[in-house]
Formats: C-alpha cells, structure tokens, sequence
C-alpha cells in the first residue's frame, strides 16, 4: 500500500478542485445573474416609465410580474397595450409603460425562467408610484346654481371636492378678491375606489355679513400650481346680486336701476363705491369715457320701499378689460367739455351741478366730476373747488 505524503495530498485536492471549476466555465451549468435590476421609481401620470432589467448568462425567457401577477414572455405583452419589452436582445428584459396611469401604480419584479440545469432567478421586488395631478375642484352647493341666498346672521356651510390627486390634494378657500380663507376649515382624506388615488374634501363654515363670492382650489405636491373652482356668489335675502360688467378704454355704457324696466315715477338714487351721486334721480346712469381708474368701482342704484327706505336694487361693478384697439380720445380740457354739453343747451338756463369722485382719503382735488349724469376726466390743470362731507363735493369751475 503506497502512503500519501502531506504535500503530495494537497496537489491532488489542489488539481481536483481546479478541474470542476474549469468544467463549470468552460461547459458546465454557468449560473444566471442580473447586470442591472429595476429600482424603485417615481413617475408623473401622463408621462413615460422604463423599469432596467439586463440579465448575464441568459438561459431562459423574460417576464415581469406586477403585484405577483406574471404579464407573459412575449415581448409585445399582448393585452396590455402601454406596456412593452421593447430591446430585441434576449438578455436585455427592460420593461416600458407609455403613458403611465395611476393604474399602473404597484410591485413589479424582473424574471427569468432557467433551463438545462440552470436555476431561474428573479430580482428583488420594486415599487412603482406614480403621481396624479388633482381633478378639478368644485364647490357641491354651486353643482346647480352659482349662487347661494341666506338669511342675515345664518352661517353658512360649503363643501369643495377634489378628487384623483396623489399625493392627496391640498384644498384651499379664496374670496372675491384674491384674499385667502382661513378660520373655520376642515378637511378630509380618502382612498379612492381604485386604491391609487385620493379624494380631498374642505368644509368652510362662515357667517357672511354681506354678499361675496367664494372659490376653491387644489394642488398637490407633485403639482403645484393646481386649478381653481367656479365662483360661489353667496347673496344675502332681500339684497340684489352682484353683476359684472366688462368694459374697454373709451367705452360707454347706461346702467339701469331696475335692468331695463320701467317703475314708473320712482326717484332713483346712484352710488359709486357707496358715495352718492346727487341730482342722479333717473332710471338709469350714464358712463362715458371709462377708463382702468374705475376697474372694480361698484355702481349701486336705490328706490324708496313703502315704509320710506332705501333700498339697493341693483348693483353692478366695472371690470376693466384690456382693449388691443386705441382707446377713443378723451377731450383735452375741461373747458371742452362744458363747451361741448353746454351747445347742446344753447337755450335752456338751467344751473350745472357737479359731484366729485374721490379715490383716496387724501384727495384734496377731485379727478373725475359727474356732469349731468356723465362720468368725464378733469383736466390735470383744471381747478375746483370743494367742501368734504363724507366724501360727497358741490364744485364750481
């Protein structure tokens, strides 16, 4: 019997070892491996998403799983139309969706199946989120009608609904004027039935003291800039609605008191932003010339009730909208313009009494004047006199 030494020994396991690794590369069962593996994504709805998959020593076929459902080996994925494996190459198993919808949203795991003594393999599990942009916002009491009548002192209670945002949109109240609303305000988060998305409910409660508009609007993180609702005009009973009346440069317009009908021999009184303007008792009020000084100026008109009040029965505000055409020209003095009323009076004597129009507390000169019931510009060096009493003025030329 011939021993062994030592060293002869670990020859032989040295040799024996390096013949199974040389029959492993060179015609032995290689295993598979993954070169690159999907990765956890964020995507936008609406956008593209590609998932990496690149396998080395492919043996067997490409398929993706989304949440443990297998979607098939054939590279076109017949039955899901957005999806595609798009790469001709065997080993490389990229996964691709076009347009990527909030549907889409799940675990999804790169496989490969093996064959010839090789083993399968499958990479870690992923996620794939996708962001929605929130659908448009609408006030629920608006559904029917624009506007809401309530009682003087009742408070009120409005609903604004987003629904399809992820992350969940943020809902937020705004007056008529731009200003934010913020006492007051719940809201609401739940899952929408397709388990992706989000619907986002804002209740506002508030006691309105007078008659004003109300909006809402959303947005969420992955959208910032977000969509508004239509207006809610939120009126109080017996008061009239607020109307809009869009105006150019140069523009006339008559506004009458009760909408073009006739009350008979009722003496009118006219308002502009709250001050009165006298010797204004027709059904209607003339505005010539208008011009962006009087954007968002608010014309109210008032009749006698039977107990001797007054009461407002029409209220209009003067939207300026930019005009691309060149404005009509303004008369250059105020000389002019009486020259030009007072041709048509050629022979009637008759006393011209003039209101003033303030537009700021500091005003010590009027820029405007009513003139026979006409809105006209005063001349930059024209001078008039005038007396403060809550800001209504008698002035002389």
């Amino acid at each position: 019997m011939v021993k062994l030494s030592k060293s002869m020994f670990q020859v032989i396991i040295l040799v024996l070892i390096i013949n199974v690794t040389k029959n492993t590369v060179n015609g032995g069962p290689a295993p598979q491996y993954f070169i690159s593996s999907p990765q956890n994504t964020t995507v936008t709805a609406g956008h593209h998403a590609r998932l990496s998959c690149t396998v080395g020593n492919i043996v067997g076929t490409c398929q993706w799983a989304r949440d443990g459902f297998a979607l098939g080996t054939d590279r076109n994925l017949a039955g899901y139309s957005r999806y595609l494996m798009p790469s001709h190459q065997d080993d490389i198993c990229d996964l691709t969706i076009d347009p990527v919808l909030p549907i889409d949203e799940g675990v999804y795991q790169c496989q490969v199946s093996g064959g010839h003594g090789v083993a399968p393999i499958s990479s870690a599990p992923v996620s794939l989120s996708v962001n929605s942009e929130p659908g448009q916002p609408y006030i629920v009491q608006a559904m029917e009608d624009g506007v809401m009548e309530v009682k003087e002192g009742e408070e009120v209670e409005l609903q604004c609904e987003s629904q399809g945002g992820r992350p969940p949109a943020e809902i937020q109240w705004w007056d008529g004027e731009g200003r934010r609303i913020v006492s007051d305000v719940t809201e609401h988060v739940r899952r929408m039935e397709d388990r992706k998305t989000f619907k986002t409910v804002s209740t506002l409660k508030f006691k309105p003291l007078a008659g004003q508009k109300i909006k809402c609007s959303a947005h969420n993180d992955a959208f910032s800039e977000g969509k508004v609702s239509d207006y809610l005009e939120v009126v109080l009973s017996g008061q009239p609605k607020l109307e809009l009346k869009t105006l150019e440069d140069g523009d006339s317009v008559k506004i009458f008191c009760n909408n073009e009908k006739t009350l008979g021999d009722t003496k009118f009184k006219w308002f502009i932003n709250d001050v009165e303007i006298f010797d204004e008792t027709k059904s209607f009020l003339e505005i010539q010339q208008f011009s962006k000084s009087y954007d968002k100026s608010k014309v109210k008109c008032s009749v006698k009730d039977k107990r001797n009040n007054d009461v407002v029965i029409r209220v209009v505000e003067l939207v300026y909208k930019q005009s691309i055409r060149e404005p009509k020209a303004l008369p250059k003095t105020f000389k002019e313009i009486t020259d030009r009323d007072s041709s048509k009076r050629r022979n009637k004597k008759k006393q011209t009494m003039f209101t003033c129009i303030v537009e700021e507390d500091i005003a010590v000169e009027p820029k405007y004047v009513w003139i026979d019931g006409k809105l006209r510009d005063m001349a930059k060096n024209e001078k008039m006199n005038g007396t403060d009493g809550k800001k209504k003025y008698k002035c002389k030329v």
